[in-house]
Formats: structure tokens, sequence, C-alpha cells
């Protein structure tokens, strides 16, 4: 399993709805789509790299990517997650796991892929990452055996999240110490104005 390659899916369906609605993913950061510092990071640790998107998946077709529109609006990230894991299991026949990342986090770390991989088990369990006390169920690696157990979790819970059917299946986390939070993602106009200030000290280091 160690030699495996993982799969990865960003989703970008969110509703946005504390930034007034708009696609987060497609704001601009410092002169580019928030989304492309995402995809930048992601392309290294993987060849395999989705989309998930609303229903209306247009926006997102200039990224050149596979996308996978969810089959009815505003239905939530457990339905990307359903989307990624199908994706992935007839994308990359010997992968164990997919990727679920967020559209809005523009700083993950490089090392991302290598030390959630190292935490996988043959288990239904997922691995999340964690920092400043705080586990990221939208950030971390799904056994494609959960896909089997989704349905049964939707139907039969009313805590329809990511968290609530990571509880559900059990997860393993990987924490990160780094002094600048490599997880921080954009949810208000003062989060973007925060990482253009950010971009801009890493590009004049």
């Amino acid at each position: 399993m160690s030699g495996d390659v993982i799969p990865a899916v960003i989703l970008v369906g969110g509703a946005g709805r504390r930034m007034g609605g708009v696609d987060k993913p497609m704001m601009p950061l410092a002169g580019r789509p928030l989304l492309s510092y995402v995809i930048d990071i992601l392309a290294p640790q993987t060849p395999h790299i989705a989309l998930a998107t609303r229903a209306d998946p247009e926006p997102y077709r200039s990224f050149g990517l596979p996308l996978l529109p969810d089959p009815v609006a505003d239905q939530g990230p457990l339905t990307g997650l359903r989307s990624a894991l199908e994706w992935a299991k007839t994308t990359v026949p010997n992968a164990s796991h997919v990727a679920l990342l967020a559209g809005d986090t523009p700083f993950i770390p490089s090392d991302l892929f290598t030390r959630l991989g190292a935490m996988r088990s043959p288990s239904p369990s997922c691995v999340f990452a964690v920092s400043n006390g705080q586990t990221h169920y939208s950030i971390g690696l799904w056994p494609l055996t959960a896909h089997a157990l989704l349905e049964a979790f939707e139907g039969t819970n009313s805590d329809r999240s990511l968290r609530g059917f990571a509880h559900d299946i059990g997860f393993k986390t990987v924490e990160w110490t780094d002094e600048h939070d490599p997880f921080f993602n954009i949810n208000a106009p003062d989060d973007l104005a925060e990482a253009a200030l950010r971009v801009k000290r890493i590009k004049s280091a």
C-alpha cells in the first residue's frame, strides 16, 4: 500500500455564504484564482486530481481537470465525498484511498500526502490533518471501502456531515505544528486579505 498512488479531489462546491455567495475557490488571491494555489501544491504529490463542483461546473472548466458535479444542488460535502470515492475507484484501480481537500486552503503543506499516507491502514478508517488543536475533516484521506458504508450512514444519521461520517467509521490524525497554519482557510473578506499578505511574505522570502 505504501507505493500506490493517492488520487485527490478538491471540494469547490460550497455556497460561500460568508463571502456573499461567491465561488470562493475562484476569488482572486494576489492576481490568481484561489484554487490555483491548491492545485499547484497538489500537482507534485499526485498525478490524479479532480474537482467536486456544484451542479453547474462551468466556472471550473478552465482548469482542465475532471469535474464531478453534484447530482443535486446544495446537498453538502458528503455528496462531494461520494463522487470522490466513485471517481477514485474508476480512475486509479489500485488506489486504496482518496484524498479530499477544501478548495479554500491555499497553503496546504507539500508533504501532506507523505505524512497522511504513512498513517493509512487496511481498516475502514480515515486519516485527517490537525493543526492548532483542530481536526480538519475536509483535509484527509478516505478509504475507498467507505463508499459501501456511506449510504447506510446517510440513511440512519441526522449528522450528515464529513465529521459525523468520520466518527462513525473511525479515524486517525496527523498533527502539523508549523508557525503559520498550513490549513488556514478563507471564510471571510478579512481572511482573504490575510492570505494576500502571506503570499507576499512567501514570495519575498
